[in-house]
């Protein structure tokens, strides 16, 4: 059963994990069910991210660099997990953003694979 969150990861300074706020909305069961409806988990979804973005003080929208970090939360893992995927069983190449599957590797510069 997929799950529909809201997630806001916190960092300081330096790009070190602060906290997360993980909130589940509901399943995509009921997102089907009631889409376009005001109480639907995509509408509440929305809601509680802007809830969480307005609260933020002096909030600005820019590049960041974060360091690798995981939190679980209803048995789902959340974070930027460092993985080996390359030849050399030695060397981290590969850094996934869970729980979205978003793949990222040198040259470390936003780009990302599905």
């Amino acid at each position: 059963m997929k799950r529909l969150y809201t997630v806001l990861h916190r960092f300081d300074f330096e790009g070190r994990h602060i906290d997360s706020d993980i909130w589940c909305a509901g399943t995509a069961r009921e997102e089907q069910q009631q889409r376009g409806q005001a109480d639907s988990p995509g509408v509440r979804a929305e809601a509680r991210m802007a809830e969480l973005l307005d609260a933020l003080p002096q909030r600005e929208y820019q590049d960041i660099g974060i360091r690798p970090f995981r939190v679980t939360a209803d048995g789902v893992l959340f974070g930027l997990v460092i993985e080996r995927h390359g030849e050399d069983e030695n060397e981290d190449d590969w850094a996934e953003l869970y729980p979205d599957n978003l793949g990222f590797s040198a040259p470390w510069d936003g780009e990302y694979s599905t």
